[in-house]
């Protein structure tokens, strides 16, 4: 644990992480695949920490984007299954993905051939490597064609040094699962031509993200135009939602999770400033009565972003404060006029809540998203590294780094 001097810190809460663990599991099968998404430092929370606390808790797999993200937490110690979506072509990398034991989720030819490749040729003893196999129906990003399907079944009839062990697509949206005339419906039905291929082997078939996760439960519908004989339980691999954010705007998919990123800092700073005066670079913004402005120690080199100037707003002593001017790269200035008191005059040090709760009143990453014209997975994953992670709840507490 290195030193932390500032302060301004993120506080993460484990044990939310491990409750929205839960609550989503619930939501599918209990035999189906469940794979929660810790890609990107685990959407800015500490990708090490939460998948030790979602390890606790019963998650049997992870996934991560970047075979980097893989071998990180090969070197933490976790030995179980980690599933790495990540599009590679190169033997090179395809040894890496061998040698630290990842599973490899194939999206085009070439991935297949350079794993098929190194795999043939290692001496290591170890068990076949396992991939899972993605296919495009209609998101065209990544996966193989719908038409591949079946080709690919014979390729792995054919070669045995690799070991199939599921097959997935990716949602476009999900919020909209059940919904009779949507996207992911017409997406299940693309994805179901897909399984017909793979009939008869015993694979996971995955393809609900956090929208969809909620969505099939919420419409009380278990396989979403998918035969269940024919693909087995539809699993999930839900990402944003593991975060205690909500994964879709419609109140009626609202769900009990709860959020664990807070933002915290302090006052290092406050002025007394003229009616006519200004705030900040620029001159954006000009008191209109004498006023009382806070320094706050969080600028947009840590996620705080500028487009927040002059109409963000953060909480001190249980109420909104807004920003006053534009956000800069290490502070920001906030307005303390309405929540001076002559009696208990603002004092530099006093808690500053950008993220979170503060004397009943909240912040949510929604909230600044909206603010920004943004989602609530940028305003999370932005929050960069020089923001200290204090992890609280499960075994976590008070550690820090």
């Amino acid at each position: 644990m290195s030193e932390i001097f500032r302060p301004s810190i993120a506080e993460i809460d484990l044990s939310a992480v491990q409750a929205n663990f839960l609550v989503l599991r619930g939501f599918v099968d209990p035999a189906a695949f469940f794979c929660p998404m810790i890609k990107a430092n685990a959407y800015g929370h500490g990708d090490r920490e939460v998948a030790n606390a979602l390890r606790i808790a019963g998650a049997r797999h992870l996934g991560v984007a970047l075979i980097e993200e893989g071998i990180k937490l090969r070197k933490n110690g976790d030995r179980e299954d980690l599933l790495v979506f990540g599009v590679f072509s190169d033997e090179v990398s395809a040894q890496a993905m061998i040698d630290h034991e990842l599973t490899t989720v194939l999206s085009d030819w070439s991935q297949l051939d350079a794993l098929e490749k190194v795999a043939l040729k290692s001496t290591l003893k170890k068990a076949k490597p396992k991939v899972h196999l993605k296919f495009n129906t209609g998101m065209n990003r990544l996966g193989f064609a719908i038409e591949e399907a079946p080709r690919l079944r014979e390729r792995f009839a054919n070669h045995s040094s690799l070991e199939l062990e599921g097959v997935c697509t990716h949602l476009l949206r999900g919020d909209d699962a059940g919904v009779a005339q949507g996207d992911s419906q017409s997406q299940f039905v693309q994805f179901a031509k897909v399984m017909s291929a793979f009939r008869g082997l015993k694979v996971h078939a995955h393809a609900l993200n956090s929208g969809g996760t909620v969505g099939v439960w919420k419409r009380a519908l278990s396989q979403e135009g998918l035969r269940k004989e024919e693909v087995g339980p539809l699993g999930a691999r839900p990402g944003i939602s593991i975060y205690g954010v909500q994964a879709a705007a419609d109140p009626a998919l609202a769900v009990d999770l709860k959020p664990v990123m807070s933002l915290k800092s302090r006052i290092v700073l406050t002025k007394k400033v003229a009616k006519g005066d200004v705030v900040s670079y620029g001159a954006t913004w000009r008191a209109d009565r004498p006023s009382l402005i806070g320094v706050i120690p969080f600028g947009y080199a840590d996620g705080w972003a500028r487009a927040l100037s002059n109409k963000g707003s953060v909480l001190c002593r249980g109420q909104r404060v807004p920003i006053a001017g534009i956000v800069c790269m290490d502070y920001f200035m906030v307005d303390l006029t309405d929540v001076a008191d002559l009696k208990a005059p603002v004092q530099n040090g006093e808690e500053v809540v950008l993220i979170g709760e503060q004397k009943g009143q909240r912040i949510l990453a929604e909230d600044v998203a909206q603010m920004t014209g943004t989602i609530a997975y940028e305003v999370l994953t932005r929050v960069s590294d020089r923001v200290p992670r204090r992890f609280i709840g499960a075994s976590y507490e008070g550690a820090a780094r």
